[in-house]
Parts: C-alpha cells; sequence; structure tokens
C-alpha cells in the first residue's frame, strides 16, 4: 500500500510539473519550428501507461485539454510562406522535377509523366463508379413497433430504496465494523455485488455510513482519540471499513468536514480475486431473487 501510494504521488507530481512546464512555455511552443509540444505529449503517453487511479486520469485529460487547444492555436497560425512551406522553393523542386525549362527557346521542356510516376506510389487503385439504388422492403418482413399504454406498464416496486434500507439495517446489526469487500461481495453473482455498491453509494452520500483504511494489526484500531489520517506502518494490513454513522449537521461542516467522492472500479477478474482472498463464501447481503416478466407486460 506504501509503494501505491509513494507511486501515485510521483505520477502527480510529474504531471502538474509537465502542465506547469507548458503553459509556462505557451508562446515558445507556438513557434512553428519548436517541438517543445510534441516532446510534452510523449511524455504525458509515457506517464499514463502508468496511471492508474481517478485523480491521475484527471490530471492526464486536463494536460490533454491544455495540449490539444495550443495545437489547434499553433495550427491556426501556420500561413504560407510563415510555417516552414516555401512556395518558390516548392515551385523550384517540382521543375526541376520535371526536367526545367528552356528559357532560351521560349519552350517548355517539362514531362508531367514523372510526377504521375511519383504520385502513383500513393494511388494504385483507379476510382471506379458506383451507381445510387433503390432499397425495397418486403412489407410483409416489417413490423411496427410495438405501441406502449398505461395499462401495459407494471409498475414495481423502488427496489432502490429497500435494498438500501435493507444494507442499512444489516450494518445495524454488526457488532463492529465490517470490511467493505465482504459486505457488498456477493460471491453467488457478480451482477448483484455492483448493484451492492451501487445501494451502499447512498448511505455514504448521505452520511450515513463511512468508508475508512484501517490498519488491522493495530493494536489501537477503533480508538476516536486521533482523527488524523497517518501513515501506515511497516507491516500493517490496510482493510477498508464500513459502519454507520450519524448524519453530518450544517456545524459539523462548518467545522471542517469535508464531503469526499470515491469511483470505485470493480470486473470479473477482481471480483474473484477478493472472494479467495477474504475467503468470501457466504453473501452478507443476501442474493436477490429476479423477477421474472410477465407476459405482454412492461416493468417500469
Amino acid at each position: 500500500m506504501d509503494l501505491i501510494k509513494i507511486e501515485k504521488r510521483v505520477i502527480r507530481k510529474q504531471y502538474r510539473e509537465l502542465i506547469s512546464d507548458t503553459e509556462v512555455k505557451r508562446k515558445e511552443f507556438m513557434e512553428p519550428t519548436n517541438n517543445g509540444l510534441l516532446a510534452n505529449v510523449d511524455e504525458a503517453n509515457r506517464l499514463f501507461k502508468k496511471v492508474f487511479g481517478t485523480h491521475e486520469a484527471t490530471l492526464d485529460a486536463k494536460f490533454l485539454v491544455l495540449s490539444a487547444d495550443l495545437g489547434m492555436q499553433k495550427a491556426k497560425h501556420l500561413r504560407m510562406g510563415h510555417g516552414g512551406f516555401d512556395e518558390a522553393e516548392y515551385l523550384s523542386r517540382l521543375v526541376n522535377r520535371m526536367g526545367g525549362n528552356d528559357i532560351d527557346n521560349g519552350r517548355s521542356n517539362m514531362d508531367w509523366s514523372k510526377i504521375g510516376r511519383i504520385a502513383t506510389k500513393w494511388s494504385y487503385k483507379v476510382p471506379t463508379m458506383d451507381f445510387m439504388t433503390r432499397v425495397v422492403r418486403d412489407p410483409k418482413m416489417m413490423r411496427k413497433p410495438q405501441e406502449l399504454r398505461e395499462e401495459d406498464i407494471a409498475r414495481q416496486e423502488n427496489e432502490t430504496t429497500k435494498n438500501v434500507m435493507q444494507i442499512s439495517d444489516i450494518l445495524e446489526r454488526q457488532p463492529d465494523k465490517v470490511n467493505l469487500f465482504k459486505l457488498v461481495v456477493n460471491p453467488e453473482s457478480f451482477g448483484q455485488t455492483v448493484e451492492n455498491i451501487f445501494y451502499l453509494s447512498f448511505l455514504v452520500r448521505d452520511g450515513k455510513a463511512s468508508i475508512t483504511e484501517e490498519d488491522m494489526n493495530d493494536p489501537n484500531r477503533g480508538d476516536d482519540d486521533d482523527d488524523e489520517e497517518r501513515e501506515p506502518k511497516e507491516g500493517a494490513n490496510i482493510q477498508p471499513m464500513v459502519e454507520l454513522t450519524e448524519v453530518p449537521t450544517a456545524e459539523d461542516y462548518q467545522g471542517g468536514l469535508l464531503k469526499k467522492q470515491m469511483v470505485m472500479e470493480i470486473n470479473m477478474t477482481m471480483w474473484r480475486e477478493l472472494i479467495e482472498v477474504y475467503d468470501i463464501r457466504e453473501p452478507m447481503i443476501p442474493t436477490r431473487r429476479t423477477k421474472e416478466k410477465q407476459a405482454g407486460k412492461w416493468y417500469g
């Protein structure tokens, strides 16, 4: 865990330095012959290979917007004769490639076929002619979309509210904090694991539940005397723990309490690994049965 945090800090620092360098050298990068912006983009591509967190991805997106805007402005400033493209030099080389002009005799000796043979390297295929055709559909094969009427829609009970309350009741029955993954992971269903995370997020958003990282090897774990975030010790067993909390008041926020948002990523590989690591054999949140669709009815 320590190495991951250190690596994240290093990546963030490098991204901030890259963004600052691009903003400071904006005028230099606008020069037609300056390749500094391209070098910074290459550096950003190198850093992005190490990105595995949302904070670092946000910094990458910020640099991407900055470099794209700068590249667009640089392209607008490029004009004929001002960006390294010399019309006179281009025409002179073109004439020389075709054999040149016999100025003394007033006649042209340019061989246009030479340019044609050069062009064939990039254009071997002869353009073909296509004709527009009318698509005729068989009326027998056409199907009219089903028309939905109010009486065809079976109103479902608000499952979200019910499931959020179920998780709240489960947490209330626990004598101590619960490991986040042991709470939400359903070993029988990956889909319901994702749903459990979604339902738990409502409790966290409303301040009714909190998620904290705790060292399970710390004998003082659970003490409320020190609310400051401490760096984990060597050999620490850091786990995300969930518990019900009292809903913060306006005074709490005025006193410095901050809301934090987190994006949790999970796929089937991670789901299987969590089941093995935490030896999850039974779901703490019971598996929900999927209701069968009634014939001719829609659920809304």
